[in-house]
């Protein structure tokens, strides 16, 4: 398995096709839900994926399958997770597996202005559904009626310069190849305003911001200007001198699918290290997207 093969155009196209769904699908999910926490942003991205996950027959004789596994949005409470997404590529040939890689994701969202967003809570996951249960007395009127601002000021709350996530993903992609990125979840566009309560529902067709995929070395350059404990801006990773700043579907499709992107899994080092984040239940990944591609045989 030492070469990448080549991918047809549509076997790319149509992969293509999928994620930019999830990416709308998860963008209108956070603007409709401005303070929903980042879980359930994964959640959301699944959840797009899901109903095209189907083995499809393409015009080239491709067939393209994806398998999906989610954990729930279980977080690592009190812990870093190393990603939150794992995107696996297998691809098929006469009926044998000829090659294999993976590319992982560590996802942030962006925070609207009053930082006012539903966080990973402990107490509250360790008494599961009893908040649901105990309700308050009073009308929750004065909380309903909120305002969420989105701006180029505007920071990813839980991306935090020295808090030592970032150190642990630069060591793994150093130990193991350049296979950790950042997935920052945006709204559809800025500026943007949201009133709580709503009156709508809002649409989102082709966000021209949405998720957005970076090098971890490139976030980690915008984290070493910062005073420590303090997060980044989309205005200042905008302005960085980034390499990266994708759209979700054009990292997925144009750089994994193409070996652009991600790492291959051709020795017993990589295998070892994508065993560690996968085959445990209780390892730090939230979420596994197979994505199977057989080639028309001859």
């Amino acid at each position: 398995m030492a070469n990448w093969p080549n991918i047809p155009d549509d076997a790319v196209h149509w992969i293509r096709a999928v994620f930019a769904e999830a990416n709308r699908r998860t963008t209108e999910r956070l603007v409709n839900v401005p303070n929903i926490r980042e879980p359930s942003l994964d959640d959301g991205l699944i959840e797009a994926i899901t109903p095209l996950a189907a083995p499809r027959l393409l015009p080239s004789g491709t067939v393209v399958e994806l398998n999906i596994h989610n954990i729930g949005g279980l977080r690592r409470i009190g812990a870093w997770e190393t990603a939150d997404i794992a995107v696996l590529v297998f691809v098929y040939q006469n009926g044998r597996m000829i090659s294999q890689k993976i590319g992982l994701l560590q996802s942030k969202r962006l925070y609207p202005l009053n930082t006012d967003v539903d966080d990973d809570d402990p107490l509250g996951f360790a008494y599961g559904l009893n908040a649901f249960l105990k309700r308050e007395k009073h009308s929750p009127l004065k909380i309903i009626r909120r305002t969420f601002e989105f701006n180029e000021k505007c920071v990813y709350g839980a991306l935090v310069a020295g808090d030592g996530q970032s150190d642990i993903i630069r060591r793994f992609n150093d130990e193991f190849g350049e296979a950790i990125y950042y997935l920052f979840y945006n709204p559809s566009d800025l500026p943007a305003t949201v009133h709580y309560p709503v009156t709508e529902f809002r649409a989102v067709s082709e966000p021209p911001l949405g998720c957005r995929v970076y090098t971890a070395e490139d976030v980690e350059s915008a984290l070493r200007v910062l005073d420590h404990g303090k997060s980044p801006s989309i205005g200042q990773l905008q302005s960085e001198p980034v390499m990266s700043n994708w759209r979700l579907e054009t990292w997925v499709a144009d750089l994994l699918l193409r070996c652009k992107a991600g790492q291959m899994i051709a020795s017993q080092k990589s295998e070892e290290l994508v065993s560690r984040l996968i085959e445990r239940r209780s390892g730090p990944i939230g979420a596994a997207i197979a994505v199977s591609i057989a080639l028309a045989e001859g």
